[in-house]
């Protein structure tokens, strides 16, 4: 009977051990928005590894500003909006959402690594 209880105590502590390591509610994820920087380098135009894009961080005198050269090899100066969540591209009248490793354009095109 003692060794029915000692397995039962052990069991039971186990499963406290167990409980302890799990967080107590599910933590949520950080967004997957890319750092100013972090967007930097090569894109690629609906996915095709045929169409590369670039966003390049150039310095200017009133702080750093993106250069975006689409598909077609044309550049225009743009930003990142303050929460990080867009792209704003003026010379082209264009707004972009950024979307994990994606840049999503209103027309539904978009630019993904």
């Amino acid at each position: 009977m003692t060794s029915k209880w000692f397995l039962a105590v052990a069991v039971l502590a186990g499963l406290v051990a167990v409980a302890d390591a799990q967080p107590p509610f599910p933590r949520p994820l950080p967004p997957q928005v890319p750092a100013p920087g972090g967007i930097d380098g090569q894109w690629f135009f609906r996915g095709d590894p045929f169409q590369p894009t670039f966003i390049q961080t150039v310095p200017t005198p009133d702080g750093p500003a993106l250069v975006f050269t689409n598909e077609k090899g044309t550049p225009a100066y743009g930003r990142l909006s303050r929460d990080g969540r867009h792209v704003v591209i003026p010379e082209w009248n264009l707004t972009g959402t950024l979307r994990g490793n994606a840049i999503v354009w209103p027309n539904g095109d978009f630019w993904g690594r």
